[in-house]
């Protein structure tokens, strides 16, 4: 008996034949968010004693000491540890020097609430009002989502009315105790930006320098949706209920054309030596939580999708729904990197100091390896601020405010990031770093997702939209300059010890072109000699004033890549079919039992990072689901 039984997992073959009332496909070889919405599907629609309710997860559980360790359990370089696979990569992306970008996948019970920062974001309201009045989605106002994030959230240091108390999802403020954080809420500050304390409330400001909530509990563990949604404890006392299936990956959806339903899910083990195939059967609905790449995925190997696809592979066509895959959009970043005491950053965990702080940590839940790699962050709006001296209006040229956050107009499109630690991809050796990541929150280009074969273990086409739209490249570039204006402002305060701007465009071009040399096997450099690093023609490294807008287009070519929130790959549209997957109750268009709960619905991508607003859909997908059969009734 719990807890001292081991979680109950099943393989493929104990379920196979069987029926379930409802089948939850989670991470299904998904990336970044795909298992999240899952977890918290199941638990809720297994709160009914009289349901059965299966998950399907290409991943496990594994939960060790090193993925409840909330700093650690953020390296994704840990691999097979944390169930993070990083040998996928997209399409070349013309934008960025024709160099290929990783694109990371965790498979595990969980998704990326195992890896990610843990930052827990609303959303501004306008993001939403934005989906209600610019897209006709009535049922997805910031008013019918707001209970749903009190539902959610348990906040430990506040009693504010407006923020939940009672949920499963335990969060803080956990400030990080270096310095230059101080000095750089000044910096931030003198260029007009407010400084905020609560990025959840719907009455903070638009732009600001914001305190971060981070999903970590009492206790000093990392808190994701296997924790808070599906743990030992719930999955022991529901045993009778509910049923979780590992190591399973779903290859198509079992379709009774007849009465447009899903009777099932064929599925197969993860191990790609095996080539056993299994089916479940659903008594009534089957939910898709396995992110925006495996989603779609799903969809085309089902039938499901434009029909030039299937008629490219031979699948044959089930319904004609052309948006399926059709829009991939992500955030996605430009690190600025500046050098400062080792003492100032995480990196002193990597001296005999590391070891102090695990044993800290193992005895105490406190200490460096308990904290999140960020604690604030800067959201502005571009055309708030001014070119010439990038100072931010708090109005705009005819009067109206800039930072009334129910508004769609000014709803934020860049986000910067504060961490103490490098923010580029692959190690810089020799460098004790910290980084102002500036990051598009509201990209104009998006791409897409494709079926590359027939094989459900394999990686989808993915085309990344990096730099494919000409306003993104001009906001990317402004955000670029701001950075640099921020971090000559910090420069210039009393900070105590020594900045060297390392990371930036204009600067010494010796650090980024031996960071290039590092690059394994060539994906991540330019393609065929594309993007030879441009050097400057003055000896003085450059400000945020005299570099030029090549320079800066130059660099952010090298070295941008993904801020980890793919979506909109199956959107939600009001009753169009031709241009949305699911309608606003998540159901898939022509099918009576089918729905989607995860990043892939996003009509648009929020300004936040989409932990929360997933796992609210997830929430109100249950709901939808309960309302649909009558909960407590078979």
């Amino acid at each position: 008996m719990w807890p001292f039984s081991s979680y109950s997992e099943h393989e493929p073959s104990d379920v196979h034949g069987k029926t379930y009332d409802y089948i939850i496909v989670g991470a299904n070889r998904g990336l970044v968010l795909g298992g999240t919405a899952g977890c918290v599907v199941a638990s809720r629609l297994s709160e009914d004693p009289n349901v059965t309710v299966l998950v399907l997860d290409k991943g496990h559980v594994r939960d060790n000491v090193i993925s409840r360790m909330p700093l650690l359990s953020q390296n994704m370089f840990l691999g097979d540890t944390l169930q993070v696979q990083g040998g996928r990569w997209s399409e070349p992306i013309p934008g960025a020097n024709h160099r290929r970008n990783r694109l990371w996948a965790v498979e595990g019970i969980g998704g990326a609430s195992r890896m990610n920062a843990m930052l827990w974001t609303r959303g501004f309201p306008g993001d939403y009002a934005a989906w209600d009045k610019e897209l006709g989605l009535k049922e997805w106002s910031y008013e019918e989502l707001e209970p749903y994030f009190r539902k959610m959230e348990n906040v430990a240091d506040s009693d504010s009315k407006i923020r939940g108390h009672a949920g499963p999802m335990e969060m803080r403020k956990v400030p990080i105790p270096f310095k230059w954080t101080d000095y750089m809420r000044q910096a931030v500050q003198e260029l007009g930006v407010p400084a905020a304390k609560d990025i959840n409330d719907p009455t903070a400001p638009a732009m600001g320098y914001f305190d971060l909530d981070v999903a970590i509990d009492k206790r000093g563990n990392r808190v994701s949706a296997l924790t808070a949604y599906l743990n030992k404890s719930i999955v022991s006392q529901r045993r009778d209920r509910l049923t979780i299936c590992t190591g399973a990956v779903a290859s198509r959806l079992e379709i009774n054309k007849q009465t447009s339903t899903i009777a099932g899910v064929h599925f197969q083990p993860s191990d790609s030596h095996q080539d056993e195939t299994f089916l479940v059967k659903a008594r009534r609905e089957v939910i898709l939580c396995s992110g925006a790449a495996c989603t779609p995925q799903l969809l085309l190997l089902s039938g499901i999708g434009p029909a030039k696809s299937s008629e490219r592979l031979g699948i044959p066509l089930v319904k004609d729904l052309p948006a399926v895959g059709a829009t991939l959009f992500d955030h996605y970043s430009m690190p600025i990197m500046l050098e400062v005491p080792k003492k100032e950053t995480f990196h002193l965990l990597e001296s005999i100091w590391g070891l102090w702080y695990i044993l800290l940590w193992i005895i105490t839940g406190k200490g460096f390896l308990g904290l999140g790699a960020m604690s604030n962050t800067v959201y502005l709006r571009s055309d708030a601020i001014d070119e010439e001296t990038m100072q931010v209006k708090d109005h705009d040229d005819g009067g109206r405010t800039s930072l009334d956050a129910s508004l769609p107009r000014n709803v934020p499109d860049i986000e910067i990031m504060l961490m103490p630690n490098s923010a580029v991809e692959r190690e810089v050796k020799g460098r004790t770093l910290m980084s102002l990541y500036p990051t598009l929150v509201q990209p104009y280009g998006s791409g897409r997702v494709e079926l590359a074969s027939t094989d459900a273990l394999a990686q989808p086409r993915i085309t990344y939209p990096l730099f494919n739209d000409e306003h993104d490249v001009a906001r990317a570039r402004l955000a670029v300059r701001c950075c640099m204006r921020i971090a000559e402002k910090w420069r210039e305060s009393d900070y105590p010890y020594p900045v060297k701007m390392v990371f930036a465009p204009g600067q010494d071009p010796a650090a980024l072109e031996e960071w290039e040399r590092g690059c394994a096997g060539g994906l991540c450099s330019g393609a065929s000699g594309a993007g030879t690093p441009a050097t400057s023609s003055d000896k003085a490294s450059k400000n945020w004033k005299t570099v030029t807008d090549d320079e800066i287009d130059d660099y952010m070519r090298r070295v941008s890549h993904t801020s980890l929130h793919f979506s909109g790959t199956c959107p939600m549209s009001a009753n169009n079919e031709k241009t949305g997957v699911v309608d606003q109750q998540l159901r898939v268009y022509g099918f009576n039992n089918l729905r989607i709960a995860d990043t892939s619905v996003f009509p648009r991508i929020p300004s936040c990072h989409t932990m929360a607003p997933v796992m609210a859909v997830a929430e109100r997908c249950a709901d939808f689901v309960k309302a649909e059969w009558g909960e407590g009734q078979r």
